[in-house]
């Protein structure tokens, strides 16, 4: 209404203060575990065929890699990685698959020996 007093005129400025929010923008950041309180070996693993070293995070571990991966510089399978702890390195033994692999070969001769004398 014209004569009211409550009201405005157009273009003044509102006298209450206005009020202040307060914006966080993302999640709040959790604190990630390190490796050993997971339980995972915090040190160096080094490639037995190349010596590509990887290093591991707390977000990747060594051991929570997929079973197809491959050393980056060599393409050899995780397997041939071994554990190093400043200049000693883990020892690598492949004796259970040396001894596999001569079962199969013996296997095939054997095989291959039978069909040719039957």
């Amino acid at each position: 209404a014209p004569g009211d007093a409550s009201a405005s005129p157009v273009g003044a400025s509102n006298t209450r203060s206005p009020k202040i929010f307060m914006l966080v923008f993302g999640k709040k950041k959790e604190k990630i575990p390190t490796l050993e309180e997971r339980g995972y070996w915090a040190g160096e693993w080094v490639c037995a065929d190349c010596g590509y070293i990887y290093e591991p995070d707390p977000k990747d571990p060594f051991e929570e890699l997929p079973p197809y991966w491959k050393c980056p510089q060599c393409a050899g399978p995780r397997r041939r990685f071994i554990k190093k702890a400043g200049d000693v390195l883990g020892k690598l033994d492949d004796t259970p698959m040396t001894a596999f692999i001569g079962v199969c070969f013996a296997a095939i001769a054997y095989l291959v020996y039978v069909a040719i004398s039957t």
